[in-house]
């Protein structure tokens, strides 16, 4: 075919980088008033809300509650069956299972804990680390099925030592879930899941029902509904983030080769229409050739993959999404990128180490010419499930942290209360909180009685 739709931007303010952005995550009214009434009917209806909107949204018409929880005995036929069926995608999930433990216990071992300091004689403060009680992870379906996120949103709840890890995932029509999921359930010792989704799902773990307990927190990515559902209960339970329509960008100089450059931007734009693809490049020559690169990886996919691929959705994404941008001052371009903030950052420059060392606002970064955004989503260990929507300025990748909580820790002897005690009242004072000095000052008065 003939394509024509992506030209070389040249911005020369900075600022210009939002001008060229797409638009943020914004909840369409419509939605927010959809999922409000789900959610309000869910918490004070319970299972009989769960029910209705199960056969409303999910089109699964489920007779009661019963038939939406997933037995132990489907779960069990179903790792028979892919065991069979599916032999090199088991050895796959293996591979990948292995490295995303092996990270996620290291980041475990090396960042989290229980510590105490004595901070003087006869005081002592500290921290005590505990896994969440109980936690939802939602595992999207729809246009994809991702049992990759399975494993990515699983594995660091398990590392955590989650006392109870409830799934919550949307049925085909007829009631039954992918198997290779429910393979990978069995795989995960999960014993809780509930085939609904959208904004019922989250309703479901956020408010609990007689038949559902609530969780303390939910995690894993969805659709426009459940993103804004997840806003909406938030507070009555935790969250991990508000995830939006997935991005990458490259960050390239001529060294990079443009063929893959090309290739990782279409990987990205082939999850949404939405979908947002950046190249930020020193090399006007790259530029052009990563543009023609682009055009010929269309066709090739369709060539190779025919119906199987889902071209509609890579071009629309592309057309509306996808800018390269070209300024020949590398340290401009790595500002663009802290300003873009991308969910997904690739570096294909020949000073990897300097450039790496100016990158404040990424959610993943991928090194060098042989490690694409896709080791990242399958076998590379780290985490998929990232901050989008330019949230990296703030937030991280979905890790073992977000399955622990802190406890700080503090005790004193009362002569190290004693040697505090004028400063505790001082400042209680100005703040004109007197009860809270005398509920020091009253240790040391002589007692009555």
């Amino acid at each position: 075919m003939n394509y024509d739709f992506l030209k070389i931007e040249k911005p020369g303010k900075i600022s210009e980088i939002y001008d060229l952005m797409a638009p943020g995550l914004k909840i369409p009214d419509s939605v927010d008033k959809t999922v409000g009434k789900i959610l309000k009917e869910i918490e004070s209806d319970g299972d009989k809300a769960i029910v209705k909107f199960c056969r409303q949204f999910d089109r699964f018409q489920a007779g009661d509650i019963d038939d939406i929880k997933v037995k132990q005995k489907e779960i069990e036929s179903a790792q028979a069956d892919v065991e069979k069926e599916f032999p090199e995608l088991i050895k796959a999930f293996e591979v990948s299972r292995k490295n995303i433990e092996k990270y996620h216990t290291t980041q475990f071992k090396k960042d989290t804990g229980s510590w105490y300091m004595k901070s003087g004689s006869g005081k002592e403060v500290g921290q005590i680390m505990r896994p969440l009680g109980r936690v939802g992870i939602y595992i999207p379906g729809g246009r994809y099925i991702y049992p990759s996120s399975v494993l990515m949103a699983i594995i660091p709840a398990l590392i955590a030592k989650v006392n109870e890890i409830v799934i919550c995932t949307p049925p085909r029509p007829d009631g039954n879930l992918n198997r290779v999921l429910l393979y990978l359930f069995g795989k995960l010792k999960i014993r809780e899941v509930y085939k609904i989704g959208g904004a019922q799902a989250i309703g479901a773990l956020a408010f609990g029902s007689k038949s559902i307990k609530k969780v303390d927190k939910i995690v894993g990515p969805g659709n426009i509904y459940v993103t804004a559902a997840k806003k909406k209960v938030f507070g009555n339970v935790g969250i991990d983030s508000l995830a939006g329509p997935s991005d990458i960008t490259v960050l390239s100089d001529d060294s990079a080769d443009p063929v893959f450059i090309a290739a990782d931007l279409i990987s990205q734009a082939e999850h949404d229409p939405d979908s947002r693809s950046i190249l930020l490049t020193s090399s006007l020559d790259t530029a052009k050739k990563a543009i023609k690169k682009i055009y010929e990886n269309i066709d090739s996919l369709i060539k190779e993959y025919g119906n199987k691929i889902n071209s509609r959705v890579i071009l629309k994404s592309l057309k509306k999404n996808c800018k390269i941008i070209f300024n020949k001052d590398k340290a401009w371009l790595v500002e663009a990128c802290n300003m873009i903030a991308p969910e997904h950052l690739e570096i294909m420059v020949k000073d990897t180490e300097e450039v790496l060392k100016k990158i404040k606002n990424a959610g993943a970064i991928f090194i060098g010419d042989y490690t694409p955004v896709a080791v990242g989503d399958y076998t590379g260990g780290t985490n998929h499930i990232i901050p989008t929507d330019s949230n990296a300025r703030f937030s991280s990748s979905l890790s073992v942290f977000d399955f622990l909580k802190r406890s700080s820790v503090a005790f004193y002897t009362k002569d190290a209360l004693e040697k505090e005690k004028k400063f505790i009242e001082t400042i209680s004072e100005y703040e004109k909180l007197f009860a809270h000095g005398n509920s020091v000052r009253i240790r040391f008065e002589k007692k009555q009685g």
